[in-house]
């Protein structure tokens, strides 16, 4: 299994930011933090497309967090440019649904 210390994510907006979508990069996960950032540049440069401006930002991911308990939201904001927030998030308890659009949980019935 791979070792994943740092993800990279990249967003493309149309001019002024009004719309922004994520991109593929073409690397997601780094074993290090400085491996992401030193492919940052080129990443960014490869996904430049027609009437759209392209973000980019590395964040670190904490070692010990396994995969499907990881939850990846980004913002664009005026100030700070790309924002990405990695948390880590239970996974419900065995025989518990948690419906999509609440955070209710609700018993499965057999």
């Amino acid at each position: 299994m791979e070792h994943i210390a740092a993800i990279m994510l990249l967003v493309g907006c149309s001019h002024g930011s009004l719309a922004c979508e994520e991109l593929q990069a073409p690397q997601v996960a780094f074993e290090s933090m400085e491996e992401c950032v030193g492919a940052l540049p080129s990443s960014l440069g490869g996904a430049g497309a027609s009437k759209r401006i392209v973000h980019g930002r590395c964040a670190a991911v904490d070692p010990a967090w396994i995969e499907e308990d990881v939850e990846i939201s980004w913002r664009m904001s005026r100030e700070k440019g790309l924002e990405v927030d990695i948390r880590q998030v239970s996974p419900p308890a065995e025989g518990v649904i948690v419906a999509e659009n609440t955070a209710e949980a609700r018993p499965v019935l057999h």
